[in-house]
């Protein structure tokens, strides 16, 4: 726009010149009609505002790395040739992170025009994005009005990845081999069997299904581990805002709630109902996750949960929720190694730390003090792993 200015004055200067030692009236004629362009542009820009109409189009949701874009559709008056100046502000809820898309658009005249805008969806999260500033600039850039009746503000969630695996819970050790220890409303339930058979529920994997026995009973039946009565799991959401302050660190952020999701999903698809345990800056954050519809709130809730600052320096409430839950068995996802915090954990419940990382390279497996650790590579997919034991 600053090249269109100095053009225009250089070009009624140029005019004005010629006049004065020509005395060409032409050229006169030209300099008064370039001295009243911007007085016309500034009046078509003006009596545009109110014509102007601008819609906005935004999915809901996506996967992480998906296409996100923001349809924004333009329609201007015929006589109006310039363009709109947008800004937009998105904030990520999960990471407090705030990012700004300026946009400039020049689309054609009297007919309506269709933008998209690609949003960044590398970093999970729930997402709010507001329009700040729409202005209309005439075609040579002498004015700029505001569009005060602009106005936009919307929601959107980058998921993780859930990936489809199975899960082996290790039985608490208060599980004993007698038959009380032991839901006597499901068939099969002692500790010498492996699988169950129950009646197939929405949200369990296809591969789950027991299609002989399906077939022989003319009813959807589902295999699943056998699991005891007493048996009360918990999923600590590991990841704070210390782990997270550089913008290369975001597959990390989503792997990590990639792999809770995917536990509790797996999880709550083999009957076992468990809660999920974040901490944000206070008090502890539990889900309960018994169905699909429970997996669905929680995995929302954990997106737009603020992550807590640093890791705590007490499990006191942890431990005050093992106690009112009844809780016996612990997985913990995270991103940092603290072999103390770990040990003082395994000293409540039983406990399986994933830990994942983008210095990992594959998964491997170790013995703690009172935990089993499992490394687990950020770069993993559910080509790459079926089945964790926890």
């Amino acid at each position: 726009m600053i090249a269109n200015k100095i053009t225009y004055i250089v070009s009624v200067a140029l005019l004005l010149a010629t006049f004065v030692f020509t005395a060409n009236a032409a050229a006169l004629a030209a300099a008064a009609a370039l001295i009243a362009m911007p007085v016309i542009t500034v009046a078509a820009c003006r009596s545009s505002v109110a014509l102007l109409k601008l819609s906005f189009e935004l999915p809901r949701s996506c996967v992480v790395n998906a296409p996100l874009v923001l349809r924004i559709t333009l329609d201007r008056p015929l006589m109006f040739r310039g363009r709109m100046e947008l800004s937009f502000s998105v904030y990520n809820q999960l990471t407090g992170a705030r990012a700004v898309y300026p946009v400039s658009l020049a689309p054609a005249t009297g007919r309506p025009a269709l933008f998209e805008l690609e949003l960044d969806s590398t970093v999970c999260g729930a997402h709010t994005i507001t329009l700040d500033t729409a202005r209309l600039v005439d075609e040579m850039g002498f004015t700029s009005l505001a569009l005060e009746n602009a106005d936009f503000h919307g929601l959107f969630t980058v998921y993780p990845e859930v990936l489809d695996i199975q899960v082996v819970p290790n039985q608490s050790a208060s599980a004993g081999l007698e038959g009380t220890s032991y839901d006597p409303h499901r068939s099969g339930q002692d500790a010498s069997e492996v699988f169950d058979i129950r009646p197939y529920h929405e949200g369990d994997a296809v591969k789950s299904i027991h299609w002989k026995l399906s077939t022989r009973f003319d009813d959807m039946l589902v295999r699943e581990a056998s699991r005891s009565q007493d048996h009360a799991i918990a999923i600590l959401f590991g990841a704070f805002a210390c782990d997270f302050e550089h913008a290369s660190h975001a597959e990390v952020l989503s792997a990590v709630l990639g792999f809770t999701a995917s536990i509790s999903l797996a999880l709550m698809r083999q009957g076992y109902h468990h809660v999920v345990v974040a901490a944000p800056e206070g008090s502890l954050a539990v889900y309960s996750v018994d169905d699909r519809r429970g997996f669905n709130r929680m995995l929302d809730a954990l997106t737009a949960t603020p992550l807590g600052p640093a890791y705590p320096t007490s499990h006191e409430h942890y431990a005050k929720l093992v106690a009112a839950k009844g809780i016996g068995k612990t997985v913990l996802v995270t991103v940092g190694v603290d072999e103390q915090a770990y040990i003082e954990i395994g000293r409540l419940t039983d406990l399986s730390v994933l830990h994942v990382s983008d210095s990992v390279e594959s998964y491997s497996i170790e013995h703690g003090a009172n935990y089993i650790i499992t490394h687990c590579p950020v770069s993993s997919d559910s080509a790459r792993i079926k089945s964790l034991e926890l």
